[in-house]
């Protein structure tokens, strides 16, 4: 079972809700415990992206990962969620409406490094593209607390503290 953590301050009913937005995260890991992440100026990121409204959350993840990556996951991989978080917001940044944001964090295990080739992107498209890093299992807290410590901009930090946050609890679910 996944765990599920709410924020909702504004103590909103789910009947109060207008709109619901799903968005699925991946922690990429190989067996040589190395981890993929987007690097932007905008901070961390894990891969992923929204889920359309006809979209099962595993076929939305895989083709996130390969819009972004050119990773294309299969049986031999494991595509696992672990963790849930929502937003409830009144009035979502002044529209009026009531919005519900839901983050589904999965643990992804694959070998398959990044290849734009395979999008048949041009040189230009491939600059443009999410920088990937690759950060040891071991060193990924230390390394992301170190951005959220030196970082200026306060909603970088709070979006790097939600990856670490679900870090831990892949952590703690996995043994890691």
């Amino acid at each position: 079972m996944v765990e599920i953590l709410k924020y909702n301050d504004d103590d909103l009913k789910d009947n109060e809700i207008d709109q619901v937005v799903t968005r699925v995260k991946a922690f990429i890991v190989s067996s040589k415990n190395n981890m993929l992440i987007g690097k932007t100026d905008e901070g961390y990121q894990l891969l992923g992206g929204y889920v359309a409204d006809d979209e099962e959350y595993v076929q939305a993840l895989s083709k996130a990962i390969y819009n972004e990556t050119g990773i294309e996951l299969d049986k031999k991989d494991s595509v696992e969620p672990f963790f849930e978080v929502r937003y409830y917001n009144k009035d979502y940044k002044g529209s009026g409406i009531n919005r519900l944001s839901d983050m589904i964090y999965f643990l992804v295990k694959t070998d398959k490094l990044p290849n734009y080739k395979k999008l048949k992107l041009s040189e230009k498209e491939i600059a443009e593209k999410l920088p990937i890093e690759v950060i040891r299992r071991s060193m990924f807290h230390k390394t992301l607390k170190t951005y959220i410590d030196e970082e200026q901009n306060p909603l970088n930090k709070i979006k790097t503290k939600e990856i670490l946050l679900a870090f831990e609890k892949m952590k703690e679910i996995y043994k890691f």
